[in-house]
């Protein structure tokens, strides 16, 4: 019987393209193609500025050369060939006109929603014998919803689920059976099982979709508007695995459980949701019914999108991917009390300046601007695992003193917070709500570079000016910092204060380039007077 078979096919357009295999067998919108015989076959339909779709054609009628040829089974029997050619997919016919579904327009960003971006994608099976799982399922018309039935009746009663998927199973050719029975024994242990194997993949190519969609900002390359960009990480907790069959051949698919969680920059969970979502049917084949790590991934990487298109219908997605646009603090005035006396110079500087410390060890630093312990430091500083849930805190004072500190209030779009502990400071920093710095002038820096044993530590520099973009106002230092100097002063020979450590530029051939927040706008991102 011919092993190939001409197919019509008909699209929405001029531009589409269909491949079988990674191979092109035609394009525009009515076309003939050549498609082997071989069970079910998936169409690959491509369309500039679309999402690509995954058709899955199935044989439906018997080749007519098929029934003269019928009767060499008789004669195979004495020799234990049964019925070879009966369950041959070369004796199928496709359909001759394949009417390929309209294609979902691709969605790009627009200026109403945030950048995002990923932070990681991976697979965390805690209990594989509980959470991988393996069927067997008869095609049909319905079989989303089959796949579903199949997963709960296994949830309630598994052992009648098994019961069922071991009877359906012997109306199949022996052959057919002992594949499947060899995918069912795959080892389900993180360092052997295929599915484990390439999950570094699917992060990589969200991105890429990301990317093409205008999710990803390639614009602003040091100044990206951090206020207006979500972080996505991804937990893949549960697979289900479907071995779909008839008679004469078989596809997988696999079905997801993923956990979401939106972050903001300081990669602290906003929200969270769990999404199930199936992978795009697939006919790679495998071997001896045993699917390979990067055939896994296919599938993996299918559903992993399908997820995602799912969570953009999820309240946790849409309600966090709306831009911001006011960034003031919504807390009433805080009014605090105005230092007696003041840092005049380097030494009163040092006394001000403390270390802010988690219970993690990460740290960072702050500085004193009451007498009676109110701090400032970064938010980022003090962030945690979850947005708006404080963390233990610990300031340790220049004598080396450790004192427990109190979160009064933060602005997480300026990165800025106030901190309060029960010790007081003779000469804290005075906070001055007018600009009092200008270009080029020399300024110093205290804080905890890399390690808290460097607590106090001083950097000298110059203030090179101001940058205003992405709404935000910062001041670019030519100085040298390190991560614990976060938080820390940036202020004159006089002890004027001017800024506060918030940043530096990091990457090859880049030294020197940091920034802070101007310290004149203070009191209206945290809304305090001092009185």
């Amino acid at each position: 019987m011919p092993k190939f078979q001409e197919v019509e096919f008909e699209t929405d357009s001029d531009s589409t393209s269909i491949f079988v295999r990674d191979k092109e067998i035609g394009s525009g919108k009515n076309f003939t193609g050549t498609i082997e015989r071989r069970g079910y076959q998936v169409l690959e339909v491509q369309t500039p500025g679309f999402e690509d779709d995954y058709v899955l054609i199935t044989p439906e009628k018997r080749n007519p050369v098929f029934y003269p040829l019928v009767t060499l089974d008789f004669f195979l029997l004495p020799f234990g060939m049964k019925n070879r050619l009966i369950y041959n997919p070369v004796s199928l016919n496709y359909a001759t006109l394949q009417i390929i579904p309209k294609q979902t327009l691709k969605h790009h960003r627009d200026s109403t929603e945030r950048y995002l971006q990923v932070k990681k994608i991976s697979i965390e099976i805690k209990d594989a014998n509980k959470d991988i799982q393996f069927y067997s399922i008869r095609d049909n018309d319905s079989i989303e919803a089959t796949m579903l039935n199949e997963i709960n009746l296994r949830k309630s009663n598994e052992k009648e689920a098994l019961e069922k998927e071991a009877l359906n199973l012997q109306e199949l050719p022996k052959k057919q059976r002992k594949l499947i029975t060899l995918a069912q024994e795959v080892p389900k242990d993180t360092t052997t099982n295929p599915i484990f194997s390439e999950d570094t993949k699917f992060t990589e190519e969200l991105f890429n979709e990301l990317l093409e969609t205008g999710y990803v900002d390639t614009v602003n390359k040091i100044f990206q508007d951090v206020n207006n960009t979500l972080i996505l990480q991804t937990r893949i907790e549960k697979v289900d695995e479907f071995n779909i069959y008839d008679l004469t051949s078989s596809y997988r698919r696999l079905g997801v459980s993923m956990t979401w969680f939106s972050m903001n920059v300081y990669n602290e969970i906003i929200d969270s949701a769990t999404v199930y979502a199936f992978s795009n049917p697939y006919t790679g084949g495998g071997y001896m019914g045993i699917y390979s790590g990067e055939e896994y991934a296919i599938m993996m990487g299918s559903a992993v999108k399908n997820a995602f298109t799912q969570l953009r219908n999820e309240s946790a997605y849409i309600d966090k991917v709306k831009v911001q646009s006011d960034f003031s603090s919504k807390d009433p005035i805080l009014a605090l009390q105005k230092p007696k006396q003041w840092v005049t110079d380097l030494a009163d500087a040092s006394l001000a300046t403390v270390i802010v410390k988690q219970q993690d060890g990460s740290h960072g630093s702050g500085f004193a601007i009451t007498q009676d312990g109110y701090i400032l430091t970064n938010y980022h500083v003090i962030s945690g695992t979850y947005q708006g849930k404080a963390v233990p805190l610990q300031v340790i004072l220049s004598d080396g003193q450790k004192v427990d500190a109190q979160v009064v209030r933060y602005n997480t779009a300026r990165d800025i917070a106030l901190l309060k502990i029960a010790q007081p400071f003779e000469k804290p920093f005075l906070l001055l709500s007018e600009k009092k710095y200008k270009p080029i002038m020399e300024v110093y820096a205290l804080g905890a570079p890399k390690s808290i044993e460097l607590g106090q530590s001083i950097s000298a520099g110059l203030l090179s000016n101001d940058r205003n973009t992405n709404n935000n106002r910062l001041i670019q230092l030519n100085m040298s910092l390190n991560g614990g100097n976060s938080g820390g002063p940036v202020f004159d020979k006089t002890g004027q204060l001017h800024g506060v450590v918030q940043s530096k530029l990091i990457g090859k051939d880049t030294e020197g380039v940091a920034f802070a927040i101007p310290s004149y706008l203070i009191s209206d991102y945290l809304k305090i007077q001092l009185k």
